[in-house]
């Protein structure tokens, strides 16, 4: 890892670690040799603990995407070597004591490499990486199933590309490939030897080289993926992401390293940046802070608010209802339009007639006075003649005029009427409309309406209903007749007719009014019985209440007397058999002392025999 700096670690106590890890002790003796000015606070530049290239943390763009390090400037001019390899004796002092010391006596690879399941995959693998990159020879499927040390060769040597693209080959690429390997590092390089690449291609050495090249693969997908982004540190969006904290040690770090491997004091101006960092991003915080506070205290208000106030689900329920009473008083109100839209088409087209009528006279009238004007003045009129003429001529105009102004006022009173009988008609239809519903509320007109039952239905029904309690109330027989004498009261307006009597379907004072009377004078006889029969069930219902009252205290106290009787019998039952178990214990032990009686008696008589 990256050493500390001095202000967040204590003195130094070991050499800096390389970047492929913990530098082996006769490297860094040499080291100490070589380079001791450069390791122990000289004024000599910092270099690398293996002598040529400064450590990665020198360069001030640590990607990785070809991990190629910032060389002097005297050793650019020269060929350029591999940042794992900056030089030949370099890399030899760098990877080969590390990888004998990791390696040492060879690692086995734990992948089936010669599994042919593994093998498919991570040759489709290289070959989606190969074609994606730019790969310049030809890929076939038989390019990675059957390679030739050809096609190995320029395969490794493109995938080394993409990690050092200026790397040059001066060896045989036999020897190139095994300290290329060594310089990165490749666990199990001891596995892979000059016969190897030698063929390639045959079935015992394929596999081995196989799974380096995936391992290529994903060392270089992995160090594209470390690639870091060029960002701008000061953007108020970065310094709230996550990576704000990664990226400022970082460039801190990477400042102070270069200062600590030349022993010099660090200088406060990288304290303040990093300190003056963390106050804008602490700013910011603080800011977004207030914002979700004041947020939240506007969320507090708006929800007391909703709290305090009606529920906007009951407004929005209340509000759809009213919408759907409008909804339904302006369809009728359109029906209504629609009837009158028809009346007054028809009214027009009336109208229509009549003006066609009138101008179909008036040239008559006109071809008669071309035919009077043609006789007047073929005829020879005095001075005399004309004066009286022009009188009556005035005459006429002035009766004519009357006329006119009469037949105007006419024509408003006519119109004035229609207006009021539109508006009665109006008035009428909707009362109409009232009555409908109100007489098929009560079954008086419509599916519901009120049928005389035959002889066999009320033979039927006085049966059914001889038993039940209503018939005992003094219902009136008449409950299940036609209360309008089978009167049909359905009343339907004709709003087109002319004839008044004919406006209405039924005569309402002759037949409509008295069915309605009898109708009401049946429904309250019904009502009066109802409520003397309903009356009357509540006192059998008090009765019945009162009577199921009195068994059930009587089947409680029976219950009582049996959970009585079942203790007693309880009791009795343990008693005898209590007594029972003493008993029968009693007659074992008289048995035991018979049978034990017995045995002696025999003993006895056994002894006296034997003593005869």
């Amino acid at each position: 890892g990256i050493p500390q700096p001095s202000m967040l670690r204590g003195p130094r106590a070991s050499m800096a670690p390389s970047m492929f890890g913990q530098a082996p002790p006769s490297a860094m003796r040499t080291a100490r040799k070589a380079e001791a000015p450069g390791l122990l606070g000289a004024q000599t530049p910092a270099r690398g603990l293996f002598g040529g290239n400064p450590p990665m943390s020198h360069a001030r763009n640590p990607a990785a995407g070809r991990l190629a390090a910032q060389t002097p400037a005297t050793n650019r001019a020269n060929r350029r070597v591999s940042v794992f390899a900056s030089s030949r004796r370099n890399t030899m002092s760098l990877a080969v004591p590390g990888t004998a010391s990791r390696n040492g006596g060879g690692v086995k690879d734990p992948r089936p490499l010669k599994d042919r399941s593994f093998q498919s995959k991570a040759q489709q693998r290289i070959m989606n990486f190969l074609s994606s990159h730019g790969y310049p020879g030809l890929l076939t499927p038989k390019t990675l199933a059957t390679p030739t040390v050809k096609d190995f060769q320029n395969i490794f040597r493109f995938l080394y590309a993409q990690l050092d693209p200026r790397y040059m080959y001066v060896k045989k690429i036999e020897e190139e490939v095994l300290l290329i390997l060594r310089g990165i590092h490749y666990p199990y390089v001891s596995n892979i030897s000059k016969s190897h690449i030698y063929s390639a291609g045959s079935l015992s050495t394929w596999p081995g080289l196989l799974g380096m090249l995936l391992w290529l693969v994903e060392l270089i997908e992995c160090v594209k993926q470390m690639t870091p982004q060029e960002v701008d540190v000061n953007d108020p969006g970065f310094k709230d992401s996550v990576q704000f904290v990664d990226r400022i040690f970082f460039e801190y770090l990477s400042q102070a390293y270069p200062v600590w491997l030349d022993s010099g004091d660090e200088p406060p101006e990288l304290e303040d940046y990093l300190a003056n960092q963390f106050e804008q991003k602490n700013a910011n915080l603080i800011q977004e802070t207030a914002d979700v506070e004041r947020q939240l205290a506007n969320a507090k208000t708006e929800l007391d608010a909703l709290l305090s106030n009606e529920s906007p689900l009951v407004l929005l329920e209340r509000e759809r209802v009213e919408l759907i009473s409008d909804k339904e008083k302006f369809d009728s109100y359109i029906q209504r339009l629609e009837s009158k839209h028809q009346r007054m088409v028809d009214f027009v087209a009336t109208q229509k007639q009549q003006h066609d009528a009138a101008q179909v006279e008036q040239l008559a009238l006109e071809k008669e006075k071309a035919e009077v004007q043609e006789i007047v003045d073929a005829q020879q009129i005095s001075t005399e003649d004309v004066d009286r003429m022009n009188s009556e001529r005035n005459q006429l105009l002035e009766t004519l005029k009357g006329v006119q102004e009469k037949s105007q006022e006419a024509t408003q009173e006519v119109w004035d009427r229609g207006l009021k009988l539109q508006r009665v008609l109006d008035d009428l239809e909707s009362l109409a409309q009232d009555y409908t519903s109100k007489a098929l509320k009560l079954g008086l007109i419509g599916t519901r309406k009120f049928k005389p039952a035959s002889a066999a239905d009320k033979k039927d029904d006085e049966s059914d209903s001889s038993d039940s309690p209503m018939a005992e109330s003094g219902l009136p027989e008449s409950a299940n007749d036609d209360p309008l004498g089978g009167v049909d009261i359905e009343l339907i307006i004709n709003t087109r007719t002319d004839d008044r009597k004919q406006v209405t379907s039924v005569d309402l004072r002759r037949e409509v009014r008295p069915a309605l009377q009898r109708a009401c004078d049946v429904f309250a006889s019904q009502l009066y019985a109802t409520q003397n029969a309903v009356l009357e069930l509540r006192e059998k219902l008090d009765q019945l209440s009162e009577s199921s009252m009195e068994q059930q205290e009587r089947v409680d106290e029976i219950e009582k007397q049996v959970k009585r009787h079942n203790q007693r019998y309880l009791e009795l039952r343990d008693n005898i058999a209590a007594e029972t178990r003493a008993s029968t214990t009693k007659i074992e032990n008289l048995e035991a002392d018979i049978a034990a009686m017995r045995r002696e008696m025999s003993q006895g008589e056994l002894q006296s025999k034997a003593a005869m």
